[in-house]
């Protein structure tokens, strides 16, 4: 594979608030990489500082190519604030702006706002307005795709079209670079996973490489029971609670299931969850 993207020693500071710190990782061609982080952990500051939108303080950007502009596509967490701008006009304004974009009837397809063509942008709902976002990043035909929270505002069936899509991308050889929340999207798509922890990369290598790292197990469920009996358990390496839900991490479920016997009755929505990501990443995260 080529390395389309390397990344060294990147640092970015807020006033005296440091936003990324020593940030190094490379992108190789046809993969999909996902840049994991909880709110504020400087995800989004990352890629505005390799597109050159920020500032960085130091360290050293390198696209494959000098012109990197014309073989990039962005679509960025926030969606398009344009009014009085119709889908097509803007499909085809953003076509403009490069050598050989793609076609309009593809972008439109790959949209499914065919209907809606001739509709202003303001009168779009949030998830057409994220599509429209999609094919705008890619109406360049780029070789570097940058998606910031690209599902936020879609449906169930939209986004699994958008990842439908996002494999065929990467088959024709693109990289895509792409933050999400909904982690258990990124399970079957990413081959390279990095996690921005305490303003820095704590890791940066495949699903697998990360599953050797924590053996441990999420168990979550809903409840009205007190947090003190959970905390109780002697199995237990952690327990998170946000409302009634309570997220628990053991590395003996057995055990634990054994010992949550006697409190089943007051236990709603209960899931074992060994091996997905967002289990993986809350092990991880506990280990560090």
């Amino acid at each position: 594979m080529t390395i389309v993207l390397q990344v060294d020693h990147l640092n970015k500071s807020y006033r005296e608030k440091t936003i990324l710190k020593d940030i190094s990782f490379h992108l190789e061609d046809s993969s999909v990489v996902a840049l994991i982080g909880v709110n504020g952990a400087g995800k989004t500051t990352l890629i505005n500082a390799i597109l050159e939108l920020i500032p960085k303080d130091s360290g050293t950007i390198h696209f494959s190519i000098k012109n990197w502009r014309q073989i990039t596509g962005v679509m960025m967490q926030d969606n398009l604030i344009l009014n009085r701008i119709k889908v097509k006009e803007i499909i085809n304004l953003t076509r403009s702006y490069f050598k050989t974009p793609l076609s309009y009837n593809t972008l439109i397809d790959l949209s499914g706002l065919k209907e809606s063509q001739n509709t202003f942008i303001n009168q779009l709902s949030g998830g057409q307005k994220r599509r429209l976002s999609f094919v705008l990043a890619l109406a360049g035909n780029p070789e570097i795709l940058f998606l910031d929270e690209p599902t936020v505002g879609m449906d169930s069936i939209a986004r699994q079209d958008f990842w439908k899509s996002i494999a065929k991308l990467k088959r024709t050889g693109k990289t895509i670079f792409v933050t999400s929340h909904y982690l258990e999207e990124l399970e079957n798509i990413a081959d390279q996973i990095l996690i921005l922890e305490d303003r820095t990369l704590t890791f940066n290598g495949s699903l697998k490489q990360l599953r050797e790292t924590s053996g441990k197990i999420l168990i979550e469920f809903d409840s009205q029971l007190s947090a003190k009996i959970f905390n109780e358990l002697a199995s237990i390496v952690s327990v998170e609670q946000i409302n009634q839900h309570y997220q628990i991490i053991t590395n003996d479920v057995k055990k634990t299931i054994s010992e949550l016997s006697p409190f089943l009755q007051g236990i709603e929505n209960l899931k074992i969850d060994q091996s997905s990501l967002n289990s993986i990443i809350l092990n991880y995260q506990e280990k560090r």
